[in-house]
């Protein structure tokens, strides 16, 4: 199962980890996205939502608007902008 979605030329890099993921299989199913300056520059998704259970194989293909809960995710993203806070000198 192939990547789907765009990304920038200048974050090629980012779209070849993110591909590498799935051919490791260290992902099942996953999506990303990054804006810079309020410009989305990739917009990635692939794999599948880990629903083997569902009768129809396309629908458990990962969408771009697959929904999922993020749990623990949340404090990666918490700290990343305590850092970036920190960083400008406004906490």
């Amino acid at each position: 199962m192939g990547v789907e979605g765009t990304c920038d030329d200048r974050f090629i890099a980012v779209r070849e980890a993110f591909e590498t993921n799935f051919e490791r299989g260290e992902d099942v199913g996953a999506s990303v996205a990054v804006t810079v300056e309020g410009e989305l520059i990739v917009d990635l998704w692939g794999g599948t939502t880990g629903t083997d259970e569902v009768e129809d194989p396309e629908a458990n293909v990962w969408q771009r608007d697959t929904i999922i809960n993020t749990w623990s995710t949340t404090k990666t993203m918490t700290a990343l902008c305590c850092l970036m806070l920190a960083d400008a000198g406004e906490l």
